[in-house]
């Protein structure tokens, strides 16, 4: 693929367009805040771009030539202005759309599609993430994404991810530049990402730039919202999950602004009593009975001058999750002169810490510069303390008495210290050349501590035990990266991105270098039709071992070591854009991506069970995943949306001498969802009323379904026509060996096999979401929003996970659904 792409420099070389660069920036009229990623268009060039995340844009026309620029942006009016070549920079001030029917939905989206070299690549804007129906009303960037091609949800009602067959550890989430480790609240159920702080989301699925690396699958590139430069306003709502505030004005008017919001839930409060009224067993909800969230975001912006503005950006959230103190104590009281006593208690939390600072200068109308320095701090936590105590007594004479505890805490630490600098420059009309360097120091703290005593007395003997145990050390790893590409027009009908990045990665004992290059080229067939390919080579060099318990996630990051090599992929991607008239367009696109040095969880392993390196859990193989993603979207006029569908497959193999699963041969991945479908449309009904849809259906989950054994006893293989009748703990006998189930589990000699691999597929996925708005505006304070929300309209059972349990004596196969039909209700007020 370099040689290609060396041979495609050399043959179109001399095709070097002779033009001049004109440049400008484009604002909110009323506060002056910039406007990332508005449409700037030139119909008589055939050719747009976007602004960058201040604001400006740069544009080639031939010299002496005048042309008019259509710009655009979400919520605003589209406006026309004409620029000559030579030009001094404009600033365009857009003002606030009125018209429902002259709103651009997806302005930024339109610059990946015809006119645009980049390929698999999407942008969700604010206004959009916040129309698609959420569940509990609680809107949420990470679900949103899950409606667009190529993205898989890792289950029903969950916020995690999957792009193009990688795993969630593959997925680069950014916030203004910074790393933030875990996306998920509420143990996955909601995004740790404030709706209400997003200026617009771009997704990146392949064809990736050469200023992104470090992950395999997608970056997540998260922008986050400049506060009011000229006036103080803000919103405040309360639904049935959590309540938000948000606010943002002036420091200094016109020079400083700050943005800053926060929310919490109180899940406990309304979600938990009306998810127990409708599920059959009123116990299910009881691991979730202390589960809570909440974060603050911020945003301080400082223009010194039109040339250099200094931002600060800061993030902290955190999630609470403990045992409910009237479960976790039993006293089984006092008989016969004994008394027993057990104590159970587990708390689990997490958080992660976001905070950055980065200068932005731009010099004359051709160069601009960006120097960030962040630090991101990720904590997880899980204590389990375990307490008993018994007294025997006879004749009021103390005989026997024991004391037990064990007490085991997981800690899993990532510090992330970071320093990039990102340089822009057009020397010419046909080439937009940028280039940067990285530096970044990870601490990876992935430890377990063990401490236990026991106590036993008797009148002729005493004895006491004690250990306390630590498994697990700081692992440091330390990169460096560079990069540079250029997006090169080189005719009309022809343009091209080519970059190359080179990182090294350093670790106790071992180096590991990476080099990257990156490739896309897009040839305009006709003016509203054209053909994409692409290639990117991606690296690595940390890994996620996560557990698929829903209840106790052990979620641990650890970095590359001697036995542990980076995890590397090449993506090859094909496609065509069509634009069938303004505001319609429809896209295809094929991938087949390979993946090498991929980790799984050796066959029942945990890092809740490990007693020594975490390295002995594990097995390295390989992966490869390919597949085929359909869009069509509407953007423009009072019915919007978009309809995707993807089909895909995703494998792996893992057959190296000593750490082969699956006997060696190659099985489906767990994220493999063969087919995922998506509709979603936004109708406005006049200038009150809006009305979301949104309908998925997915191909269920993999997962592995032991082949238990009890003496001859064998339990037998997932039956993939399951089906629970109910919302939630319904069960369907699939085996049945012997009638006595209680008197097995008592026997000795119990055993596990696992014969397959990814042996069971989950039941598919579907369910209809709609969402009614009704807003108005206030005279006096504001205006306010009403919104009813109904999550899996039609009550579809929906199966998150499955086990194996007991009835009447016999072994069943027990399905969980979490979220029947749920209704929401939230109020908004802004001021």
């Amino acid at each position: 693929m370099i040689r290609i792409c060396i041979l495609l420099l050399l043959a179109v070389m001399a095709a070097t367009a002779v033009g001049q660069t004109v440049t400008g920036r484009v604002v909110d009229d009323e506060s002056g805040e910039a406007l990332p990623s508005a449409s700037v268009y030139a119909k008589s060039l055939a050719k747009g771009t976007s602004t960058d995340s201040d604001g400006r844009f740069e544009m080639a026309i031939p010299e002496g030539k005048a042309v008019d620029l259509r710009i655009s942006y979400v919520g605003y009016k589209e406006t026309t202005i004409q620029i000559k070549s030579g030009s001094a920079p404009v600033e365009v001030r857009l003002q606030r759309g009125t018209e429902l029917r002259d709103v651009q939905v997806y302005g930024a989206r339109h610059d990946f599609g015809v006119k645009s070299s980049q390929m698999s690549a999407q942008v969700l804007t604010s206004q959009q993430v916040k129309e698609v129906p959420a569940l509990f009303g609680e809107i949420d960037v990470m679900k949103s994404l899950q409606r667009l091609p190529g993205v898989q949800s890792s289950g029903d009602g969950t916020a995690g991810i999957f792009v193009r067959g990688g795993n969630y550890d593959q997925n680069l989430i950014t916030l203004d530049g910074s790393t933030l480790y875990n996306g998920e609240h509420l143990k996955g159920f909601v995004s740790a990402i404030n709706a209400e702080m997003v200026d617009n989301v771009v997704l990146y699925k392949g064809a990736f730039p050469a200023r992104y690396g470090s992950r395999l699958s997608s970056v997540i590139d998260i922008g986050v919202r400049e506060g009011d430069f000229e006036s103080y306003h803000g919103s405040a709502s309360i639904g049935m999950l959590s309540s938000k505030v948000q606010a943002e004005g002036p420091i200094w008017k016109g020079h400083t602004s700050f943005n800053v919001a926060a929310r919490a839930s109180y899940f406990g409060a309304i979600v938990q009593p009306l998810l127990k009224s409708v599920y059959d067993n009123k116990k299910a909800m009881e691991p979730y009975a202390k589960m809570n969230f909440y974060d603050v975001n911020a945003k301080l912006v400082h223009r010194f001058s039109e040339s250099d503005r200094l931002s600060a950006v800061f993030y902290w959230g955190k999630d609470v999750s403990n045992s409910s103190p009237t479960d976790s104590e039993t006293n089984f009281g006092s008989k016969n002169g004994e008394t027993r006593t057990k104590k159970n208690e587990t708390k689990n939390n997490w958080g992660n810490l976001v905070s950055s600072l980065y200068w932005t200068h731009t010099a004359g109308d051709r160069f601009l510069m960006n120097v960030n320095a962040s630090f991101s701090l990720y904590d997880y936590r899980l204590s389990q303390n375990v307490s008993g105590y018994y007294e025997s007594r006879k004749m009021g004479q103390l005989q026997r008495k024991t004391e037990e505890v064990s007490e085991t805490r997981y800690d899993s630490k990532v510090k992330d210290a970071s320093i990039t600098a990102d340089f822009r420059f057009r020397p010419v009309a046909a080439h937009d050349l940028r280039w940067g360097v990285k530096g970044s120091l990870q601490q990876l703290s992935p430890i377990i501590h063990a401490y236990s005593y026991n106590y036993d007395y008797t009148p002729t003997k005493e004895t006491r035990m004690e250990t306390d145990r630590t498994i697990g050390k700081r692992q440091d790893l330390l990169t460096a990266s560079i990069y540079a590409e250029d997006d090169w027009t080189v005719a009309p009908w022809l343009m091209a991105n080519v970059g190359l990045r080179y990182s090294l990665f350093s670790v106790e004992n071992k180096t590991y270098g990476s080099l990257e290059p990156r490739a896309s080229v897009r040839f305009l067939l006709t003016p509203a039709m054209a053909l994409k390919l692409s290639y990117a080579r991606m690296a690595q060099g940390v890994h996620l071992l996560s557990s698929s318990n829903i209840v106790m996630p052990s979620d641990i990051w650890v970095p590359v070591t001697e036995k542990i090599p980076l995890m590397r992929s090449n993506q090859y991607a094909g496609g065509v854009n069509y634009e069938i008239m303004k505001g319609l367009e429809v896209s295809v696109e094929g991938y087949y991506k390979t993946m090498d040095n991929v980790l799984e969880y050796n066959n029942g392993a945990s890092w809740l069970n490990c007693t020594g390196d975490w390295q002995s859990l594990v097995s390295l193989g390989k992966g490869r995943s390919y597949g085929v993603e359909l869009m069509a979207q509407r953007s423009v006029g009072n019915t919007t949306g978009w309809v995707s569908y993807t089909w895909a497959k995703s494998l792996r193999t893992f057959d190296r001498p000593g750490q082969e699963l699956n006997g060696g041969r190659e099985f489906l991945a767990g994220n493999d969802k063969r087919h995922n479908f998506n509709i979603v449309v936004v109708q406005r009904l006049g200038q009150h009323w809006k009305l979301s849809a949104s309908w998925t259906y997915q191909s269920g989950r993999r997962g592995i379904l032991a082949n238990t054994s009890m003496y001859g006893g064998v339990l037998q293989e997932w039956d993939p026509s399951f089906r629970p009748e109910s919302s939630t703990l319904k069960e369907q006998e699939y085996m049945q060996n012997r009638d006595d189930a209680a008197h097995w589990a008592e026997m000795p000699g119990m055993f596990t096999t696992y014969r397959e691999r990814n042996n069971y597929k989950l039941p598919d996925v579907h369910h209809l979401d709609v969402g009614i708005t009704y807003s108005v505006n206030h005279r006096r304070f504001g205006a306010s929003e009403v919104n009813l929300s109904f999550y899996n309209l039609y009550n579809q059972k929906n199966i998150n996970s499955v086990y194996i349990g007991t009835n009447n004596k016999k072994y069943v196969l027990k399905g969980i659904c979490m979220f029947p039909f749920m209704p929401s209700l939230t109020y908004t007020l802004k001021f």
